[in-house]
């Protein structure tokens, strides 16, 4: 299992949010949900849950927005454009679709398409260990 650094789970949360409200997926279904009780349950662990719920709710925010700006503007592109088209055929099996849409959110976060905004980053900084607990540079011992 692969260690998560906090500032790489609030930039996750921030993009899954992302990925969510701008595909206009429901969080409730199953899914979406598992994935972000998976984020929060790291979260939570890591002593960082309200920053990774705010930079999930932020990254959803933005997205729902920025989808709609696309579509006012007519500025849509279609999701071949995006990514690569996948074989969809109807009456696909469940897990089929749930593998395909996870495949779908790991290409998206490849993209360079999302730019975590200055809020987010901002949470990252506040996870530092504050200079006041650090050695005195006059003693001599820099970091």
């Amino acid at each position: 299992m692969i260690a998560v650094t906090r500032e790489d789970l609030i930039k996750k949360a921030y993009r899954f949010g992302y990925f969510v409200g701008y595909k206009g997926h429901t969080e409730w279904v199953s899914w979406v949900a598992k994935k972000k009780e998976e984020i929060y349950r790291k979260a939570e662990d890591l002593g960082i849950y309200e920053e990774v719920k705010t930079a999930y709710r932020k990254g959803l925010q933005d997205g729902k927005e920025r989808r709609m700006r696309e579509i006012t503007q007519g500025l849509k592109k279609l999701e071949d454009e995006i990514l690569p088209e996948k074989s969809r055929k109807l009456g696909a099996e469940t897990v089929k679709e749930k593998v395909e849409i996870e495949e779908e959110f790991l290409q998206f976060l490849k993209t360079p398409k999302i730019v975590e905004p200055p809020e987010i980053l901002a949470l990252t900084k506040a996870l530092d260990v504050p200079q006041m607990f650090s050695h005195p540079k006059m003693l001599g011992r820099e970091e």
